[in-house]
């Protein structure tokens, strides 16, 4: 019975996302990394609700009804941010390009800023010990050991600005670009980089481009079918093929008596990416076991708090998180459960929805269509690691975005005075 409830719920969300789709692909296609993390979180939750043994938190798994829970917030999730597009839609978001003595340099910066980071990260990858050739180090080690660490805190894990910067140039520069965008893909292969950079990557390079050419959008996507198919196959195998020798010689899974790298990979897939939500639901909602903290303050790493509370060796989890940054998966909306009763939870997470994810991606869209393109970078950016911040539960991750959004705000405050003011002189 739980099964058939959970899939009836999993085909409404099918559904509520083909008419999302359906009612406005840009909008959809702008928030596909959440879209991403639902249709990899709900089905997780379906396999998990059916009981297996939950390796990360040492104990079996049962019917909760986080699926049912699961679709539901997603669906308010992208009901409030087109709510909030909606208001957002009626305003006029002001823009300025870069120059330099009247000339325009945003081509320039823009090219600096894929050219330089690429440079510096390739370096570093060579000057330091990688995974794909050394087993002692894994993607969570790299940056600890690598020759220059402080690169990790300028330009992040897997640099994603710099593909969505390439896909900038795609109209311009058609073969530099393709030629960047794989040597983005390979230096992220070589730090032990996988499957991330291959969805985060694409889906980087192809956000600019989708509103590019959104006029003429059928058109573009006929012609990049087949091409998009054949890049996106070669890669998926490049990945598929490094992950099954790399499980093969690990055996990550042994203690629970997964041996074969398939079966591992489906276990990783299927029984990893939920655990936390559906560990969230059966504690903090379905038997409220301890008092809500009423504490904001634990979503700026509630990734560690859900770690903490949930890991069957927490000693050992914590550790090796702050030795080389190991996480689970989807600490969020989880999180909020912990903080408060669920309606409460639902609240808040309305609020923060529409003042940072809502936002936040508007006006990247507004920057992209405007054709302000080193703010767009910057902005998305910043969108990259707001989207994070949902999935993680890393919200000191918006430090940044809340910054940018003052500074942007006083910009427009300014301008809108200074012309306010060039009226009245008239």
């Amino acid at each position: 019975m739980g099964l058939f409830i959970n899939l009836l719920f999993a085909l409404l969300f099918v559904l509520f996302t083909y008419y999302y789709v359906k009612k406005s692909f840009l909008l959809s296609f702008l928030y596909g990394l959440v879209f991403f993390q639902a249709f990899s979180v709900i089905p997780s939750l379906i396999y998990i609700e059916q009981g297996i043994y939950i390796n990360e938190q040492g104990r079996f798994s049962f019917f909760t009804g986080a699926t049912i829970l699961c679709v539901l917030y997603f669906i308010l999730t992208f009901v409030i941010i087109a709510m909030a597009f909606k208001s957002f839609n009626e305003k006029r978001l002001p823009v300025f390009q870069f120059s330099y003595k009247g000339r325009n340099v945003e081509l320039i910066v823009v090219l600096a800023m894929i050219v330089l980071p690429l440079t510096l990260l390739l370096i570093n990858a060579v000057l330091s010990p990688l995974p794909i050739l050394d087993s002692s180090v894994t993607r969570f080690t790299f940056w600890s050991t690598s020759r220059f660490p402080f690169l990790n805190s300028l330009f992040g894990n897997t640099a994603m600005f710099v593909p969505f910067a390439i896909g900038l140039l795609f109209p311009k520069f058609k073969k530099f670009s393709v030629f960047m965008l794989f040597v983005f893909f390979g230096y992220n292969f070589m730090i032990g980089q996988k499957f991330s950079p291959i969805l985060q990557g694409s889906y980087s390079f192809l956000l600019p481009l989708v509103f590019y050419y959104r006029n003429n959008l059928k058109v573009y996507i006929k012609r990049a079918l087949v091409p998009l198919f054949i890049v996106g196959g070669i890669l998926v195998s490049i990945m598929y093929t490094i992950t099954y020798n790399k499980y093969e010689e690990t055996n990550p899974f042994a203690n629970i008596k997964i041996y074969d790298p398939n079966e591992a990979m489906l276990y990783r897939i299927f029984g990893l990416q939920g655990h936390l939500f559906w560990g969230a639901t059966d504690r903090y909602v379905v038997k409220n076991e301890a008092p809500k903290s009423f504490n904001p303050a634990d979503l700026l790493y509630g990734m560690r708090v859900m770690m903490d509370d949930f890991a069957k060796d927490r000693k050992m989890v914590i550790s090796a998180n702050e030795e080389g940054g190991y996480n689970f998966t989807n600490a969020y909306p989880g999180i909020l459960f912990k903080i408060f009763p669920l309606s409460i939870g639902l609240v808040f997470h309305t609020f923060l929805t529409i003042v940072f994810l809502a936002l936040l991606g508007w006006m990247l869209k507004e920057l992209m269509v405007k054709g302000a393109m080193v703010l767009s970078i910057i902005a998305y950016q910043l969108f990259n690691w707001t989207i994070y911040a949902f999935v993680m539960g890393y919200f000191y991750k918006l430090y940044f975005t809340i910054f940018f959004l003052f500074l942007y705000g006083m910009y427009v405050y300014l301008r809108k005075k200074k012309y306010d003011e060039q009226l009245q002189n008239i």
